[in-house]
């Protein structure tokens, strides 16, 4: 579609000479009317659309000047070129004050490549408007939710007036705030249709490349979405990348298909931006409505049983793609089972931080790092009801003093026994050695200290008794299956 152009100017020659001496065509324009003073083109303006005014400065009635400044309130959206005169030169920069984007003088008309100053000053207009406060309020209520936003509407049909068709894409930030500085960057690709950057998501309208090879077309939109893939290295979001359509009229079916990428992406452990037209028959056989059974998980007793069982668990949501609420009931029915197997009764309390925990996080991954916290926490309980008295006492001590730089002996002193002897009942009772689970006490208050505190790895390093920072993060790996830093994304949902 072309952008249309309404002359205003009161010589009827020159008017001629505008309309024949620039190739319009070429830079996708088409002379839409013709007006020969300001309230002329304004009850034009009035039955027809026009993207571009081209206005002469001195005009009876309604001069340029007048007409810009109506224009500037009336149709923000247009953009004005003033055409000018040497002798009326004042004019054109009160104009240029007003809103003209840019000027044409009369006397260089014949000498220059005018369709390019216009196509130039035409881009320059489009890049204005995409930065309206307004503009942007009005296309993310679009692009997000569908509502009718004039304003919007208009600057989306202006944006895809020359474009053979367009991809919505949508990638939704896992954590608080992004890490990286470019995903702050307002623009990612130079050549995008429109771009809304925000705290929680952003969202891109790309285009399709002109060309009549599909082939050609599905490469040059898979070279874009590696380009933000890379802007978003070591980021953790959800990403979807709609069909391509022609027309804002398909902008439904596009966010359709963009939430259905995003709830694929849920379940890749890769992080990527998913294309529906290569995910959509996969999407569309999944079993939505998959539940695991709590009788599944009757066997679980021991804590690396409950381990393995979670793994299979989270490996078989993976395959059934289910529903959100069937994800958290599968999650928590696992949870209530080992519950029951360990003849414990959970926490009122506990139960509801942990379902609220599971309904905050997004990605499946995050969801099985929340569960696995939780069993540990209940195998570590369970276990100090079976154990030798020594081996109770010795476990409150180092609770107790998990901060201090706590020797073997001193532990073994706390319960009353031999050293020799209590290394080894500790490591019958608990199954782990006495540094192991010193370091499990440590890192488990590390974690809540993360969560509810926002001191720095090294403070809190020294806060649970392991002064050592690069040994801190060590054990903390090895502890939970994940660094720090990443640790500190997944609690940050909690908040």
């Amino acid at each position: 579609m072309k952008k249309r152009v309404l002359i205003v100017e009161d010589d009827k020659f020159f008017r001629f000479a505008v309309k024949k001496m620039i190739d319009w065509d070429k830079y996708g324009f088409e002379i839409a009317g013709e007006a020969v003073h300001g309230e002329a083109a304004l009850a034009f303006l009035s039955q027809n659309e026009a993207e571009v005014v081209i206005t002469d400065m001195s005009m009876p009635i309604m001069n340029g000047i007048e007409l810009t400044a109506a224009l500037k309130e009336k149709y923000p959206h247009i953009l004005v070129i003033a055409l000018s005169a040497y002798d009326d030169f004042e004019f054109v920069k009160e104009s240029l004050k007003l809103g003209a984007q840019d000027y044409i003088l009369k006397q260089d008309i014949e000498n220059q490549d005018v369709g390019e100053i216009i196509w130039k000053s035409w881009e320059k207009h489009r890049q204005n408007l995409a930065r309206d406060h307004k503009i942007k309020a009005g296309l993310r209520q679009i692009l997000l939710k569908g509502k009718d936003d004039e304003r919007a509407q208009r600057y989306l049909r202006i944006s895809l007036m020359d474009q053979w068709g367009f991809y919505l894409c949508r990638i939704e930030n896992l954590n608080e705030e992004w890490n990286a500085p470019k995903c702050r960057e307002e623009v990612w690709i130079p050549d995008s249709l429109v771009e809304l950057h925000g705290q929680s998501e952003h969202l891109l309208l790309l285009p399709v490349q002109k060309d009549h090879s599909l082939k050609n077309q599905a490469q040059h939109r898979d070279r874009q979405l590696k380009e933000i893939q890379e802007l978003l290295e070591g980021e953790e979001y959800l990403g979807g990348c709609s069909s391509q359509a022609e027309s804002i009229d398909k902008l439904s079916q596009l966010r359709t298909e963009v939430h259905g990428c995003l709830e694929m992406s849920r379940f890749l452990k890769r992080k990527q931006i998913l294309v529906w037209d290569l995910v959509k028959d996969q999407y569309e056989k999944r079993t939505k409505d998959y539940v695991a059974d709590k009788a599944d998980f009757g066997f679980v007793s021991e804590r690396e049983q409950a381990k393995r069982a979670l793994n299979d668990l989270t490996a078989k949501l993976r395959v059934e793609m289910p529903e959100e609420c069937c994800i958290q009931r599968s999650y928590l029915n696992f949870i209530d089972a080992v519950a029951r197997n360990l003849h414990m009764e959970m926490d009122n309390q506990q139960y509801a931080n942990l379902k609220e925990m599971l309904e905050r996080s997004a990605a499946l991954d995050q969801k099985h790092e929340i569960c696995l916290t939780f069993v540990e926490k209940m195998f570590l309980n369970t276990m100090e009801n079976v154990m030798h008295p020594g081996v109770r006492v010795a476990i409150s001590y180092m609770k107790k003093n998990y901060e201090k730089d706590l020797a073997l002996i001193d532990i073994a002193d706390s319960a009353a026994l031999n050293e020799s002897y209590f290394s080894g009942l500790f490591k019958k009772d608990t199954g782990r050695s006495i540094t192991e689970y010193l370091n499990e006490i440590r890192i488990y208050r590390a974690k809540e200290l993360i969560s509810e505190t926002n001191y720095k790895n090294y403070e809190i390093a020294e806060m649970v008794g392991i002064p050592n920072s690069s040994y801190f993060s060590t054990v903390f790996k090895k502890q939970t299956g994940m660094t720090i830093q990443e640790y500190r994304q997944i609690v940050s949902l909690k908040k």
